[in-house]
């Protein structure tokens, strides 16, 4: 059975934490509030599993995981933006 490095669990925590700030979002939203407010708490979850999950050692990683997904984000949007209008 192959061990996971520290950097692929930090990746993974990350990946999960994202997924749960969606579904906080959601559910925020679902209680009323504008997506702000929704917003606002999704972050405040998810730097919290953030904070709880993963050692000190570990934040700058994280910091430039969040900053990866940014760009690579944007790309896709770009990406399915532009392929939209190709139709």
């Amino acid at each position: 059975m192959k061990v996971k490095s520290v950097e692929e669990s930090v990746e993974n925590y990350v990946a999960g934490t994202i997924q749960g700030a969606f579904k906080t979002k959601r559910y925020w939203m679902s209680q009323g509030y504008d997506k702000k407010h929704a917003v606002n708490n999704a972050v405040q979850y998810a730097v919290g599993q953030i904070k709880a999950g993963t050692s000190a050692d570990n934040l700058e990683r994280v910091i430039g995981i969040f900053r990866e997904l940014s760009g690579i984000a944007t790309a896709f949007a770009d990406m399915l933006e532009n392929s939209n209008t190709m139709r």
